[in-house]
């Protein structure tokens, strides 16, 4: 994780130079879609993008740290020298491309992820206003889901770390359910589905239940009364 630059070009080299895969993000939010969407064998954090990161999303940041071999770097702008940290309980310092090979070579890859994700398709409306605009309004569905989050497919742009609103309409309970943008992929992207990695900021224990067994969830057919789909065109 670093911010675009010369130190960043410099560190991308120095690990493609020892034949390992990289893939680079500049925020906090980037790096936390990354490793809940893929498996890294460790992770490379430059320390002022860490220091930043820290002052706004702090339990985030070791959440992650936490859960792979981490290695820190700072660019010495006078020399051009690399400085690299092995963190954790053995500290030490040494070459970058030593660090790696030490710490990350062996070690297996992983994702950050303490819960299942399920590839159930949810019909959702997703909105980026708590009043659903029906102008802005987005008909969407959910490529998988987790107790904590979802990831939904769409093109359209989206803020990381911004707000938005679900309604996920084959629940019984359709109440508003609020969540945070924290991975998002472009269309045109490589061979993957575009769309936005949400993670739930306000939903209530029978939507989370439901979500994760579908098998227990009344189907909007079988609800007398009510058109459960009502706005939807």
């Amino acid at each position: 994780m670093a911010r675009p630059g010369d130190a960043c070009t410099l560190y991308e080299a120095a690990i493609r130079n020892i034949g390992a895969i990289v893939d680079t993000v500049a925020s906090i939010d980037t790096f936390y879609g990354a490793v809940t969407n893929f498996a890294y064998n460790g992770v490379v954090i430059d320390i002022p993008t860490k220091i930043k990161a820290l002052s706004d999303h702090k339990d985030l940041v070791y959440s992650i740290t936490g859960r792979f071999p981490v290695i820190q770097v700072n660019l010495d702008h006078r020399s051009g020298a690399i400085r690299a940290l092995l963190y954790g309980h053995h500290e030490r310092s040494g070459l970058l491309e030593d660090l790696i090979r030490e710490a990350c070579w062996n070690s297996p890859a992983r994702k950050l992820r303490s819960e299942e994700r399920k590839p159930l398709h949810y019909n959702v409306l997703l909105s980026t206003t708590r009043e659903f605009d029906p102008r802005t309004l987005i008909r969407t569905v959910t490529m998988d889901v987790s107790s904590n989050g979802c990831f939904l497919f769409s093109s359209a742009r989206f803020q990381l770390g911004g707000r938005v609103w679900l309604r996920i309409v084959d629940l019984y309970d359709k109440s508003p359910i609020s969540g945070i943008v924290r991975h998002k992929r472009k269309w045109g992207e490589a061979m993957v589905v575009p769309g936005i990695g949400i993670e739930f900021e306000t939903i209530t224990e029978s939507q989370r239940q439901s979500l994760l067994n579908p098998v227990h969830q009344l189907s909007s057919e079988t609800v007398p009364g009510h058109d459960l789909r009502k706005g939807a065109k």
